[in-house]
């Protein structure tokens, strides 16, 4: 059985599309109870009610996440829950009640558990100007990728943001990122998300502004202040003006829209292939036909470029790493189930088929639980190497963008000692994730919606010491807004370097 994974960054805090990602959080700014500054309305809830949706919310967690004390002990987590559940003294708004439930789910450590809104909350967000930029975060410091207002000309790409209504880059980073969800301690992916979305955060973290004053500072040390309109979802276009030259130059950096696609940098010795998800019935030829042509031209040295890869199906990042070797090899170790027939599932989306899977395909743990078995999900078998195995030399590109199953392959490309590592530290834990069968149970009063991931798995990646970590890369190239403007692939050029050195 094929299971998809993805981020679900997005969703955890506003309602919109998972967007290649999956990506809980909340901590600082509600420590004291819930003292949201959200004004969107969409309902009310009473003490008694939430209380209710958190006790399900809680056996659920406690009945079928496999991976509920993954980095978090028991007792840490009895004690967040006890904490949690105590606040619940007052009356809030959907909106503040869910950031309450992010807040709750960001003490599991686990990028794949999250929150999504009512269809009354998501109706509200979407209807709610946010910031009108998009940024680039370097450190502390937010550098402006454009501009998506109609026609403002003053804030251009390139600019420094050095305040937005009065408050530094420092302290809005400082109150976001520390809330965002990620696996284990890894830092990567909320910096990722933090920067592709910023808006959104901006909007449901820091504060729901409609006018946003920004002081900036130009290339030539020039310092603006400019009142910029905040911007619709719906009306976030590139089209300003002031946005062509980003555009053309971020273009080039595309180079194809495919989810699979592959070009020869230098004929035939060195190659690039990017994938940007392990999804799609297309995948499996296409990798097939790359590594063909691959071994047609004696290709010598592969570029695999993973970066902003969120991840999906569990067999297709195998697929991959067995066109890069010739030997047999394992992809997981394992994988556990906690609960085969969950209490919860009249308020569910489980449907009854699944436990007919379940208990078919699985075998007793003696340490409690359940394993899965390779006929239930052939991940957990011997694999063989592909039709085609590439053995030249291999750089993977990476990033906090890397997660799921993109992160569980280069876990395993890296145990097998088959790739150099460039880029920024993957968004995905090194041993695996929480994900696969994952169950939607909704709260009977706020209407949300709780992904819990039933699969805890383990990749086949022993001796790693990073047990909370992602894999590192060999060569640490920071993306810089500069660089992005002017068309430049840092990453990309690191390798053909290393390429034209080995």
């Amino acid at each position: 059985m094929r299971e998809m994974r993805r981020w679900v960054f997005i969703y955890l805090l506003t309602g919109l599309s998972v967007l290649s990602v999956t990506f809980s959080e909340f901590r600082a700014s509600l420590a004291s109870g819930i003292t949201s500054s959200i004004p969107i309305q969409a309902g009310s809830l009473k003490p008694a009610e939430m209380q209710a949706d958190f006790d399900l919310m809680r056996k659920a967690l406690e009945e079928a996440h496999t991976g509920l004390y993954r980095y978090s002990t028991k007792a840490e987590m009895d004690r967040s829950f006890d904490a949690q559940r105590a606040k619940l003294n007052r009356e809030m708004t959907d909106a503040q009640f869910r950031a309450f439930l992010v807040e709750t789910l960001a003490y599991i450590r686990c990028g794949h558990t999250s929150v999504s809104p009512s269809a009354s909350l998501q109706t509200a967000l979407s209807t709610v100007p946010k910031f009108p930029l998009r940024v680039r975060l370097e450190g502390t410091r937010l550098f402006v990728l454009l501009n998506h207002t109609p026609d403002n000309g003053t804030i251009i790409p390139g600019m420094e943001i050095l305040e937005i209504n009065g408050k530094t880059p420092g302290e809005i980073v400082g109150r976001i990122l520390p809330k965002l969800p990620a696996d284990g301690d890894i830092e990567s992916g909320k910096r990722f998300h933090l920067q592709r979305n910023f808006h959104n955060f901006y909007n449901i973290l820091v504060e729901q502004a409609t006018e946003f004053t920004i002081k900036a500072r130009d290339a030539a040390g020039k310092v603006i202040t400019a009142k910029l309109p905040g911007v619709l979802d719906t009306e976030r276009k590139d089209q300003n003006v002031v946005n062509r030259s980003a555009n053309e130059n971020l273009a080039k950096l595309e180079w194809s829209r495919e989810n699979v696609s592959m070009r020869f940098l230098k004929i035939p010795e060195i190659a690039q292939i990017r994938i940007r998800g392990f999804n799609g019935r297309d995948y499996p030829p296409s990798i097939e036909n790359s590594f063909k042509t691959l071994k047609e031209k004696g290709t010598k040295t592969l570029i695999v470029d993973l970066r902003g890869n969120g991840g999906g199906a569990d067999m297709f990042g195998a697929m991959l790493v067995s066109y890069l070797t010739d030997k047999p090899f394992r992809y997981f170790d394992h994988i556990n189930v906690k609960s085969l027939s969950p209490s919860f599932k009249e308020f569910s989306d489980w449907k009854t088929e699944r436990e007919g899977e379940l208990k078919n395909g699985v075998q007793a743990n003696p340490k409690g639980g359940y394993l899965v078995t390779a006929r239930l999900h052939p991940g957990v078998a011997e694999q063989p190497p592909g039709k085609y195995p590439f053995t030249g030399k291999v750089f993977v590109l990476i990033d906090g963008g890397t997660f799921s199953t993109a992160a569980d392959f280069c876990a395993v490309i890296h145990h097998l000692k088959r790739a150099e590592f460039i880029g920024d530290e993957t968004g995905g834990g090194y041993y695996g994730n929480n994900s696969g069968m994952q169950t939607i149970v909704t709260l009977p009063n706020s209407k949300a919606r709780v992904t819990v991931p039933m699969y805890e798995y383990w990749n086949a990646v022993p001796g790693y010491d990073g047990k909370r970590r992602g894999t590192k890369p060999d060569h640490v190239v920071e993306t810089k807004a500069a660089d992005l403007l002017r068309g430049f692939d840092q990453q990309l050029d690191r390798a053909l370097k290393l390429a034209s050195v080995n």
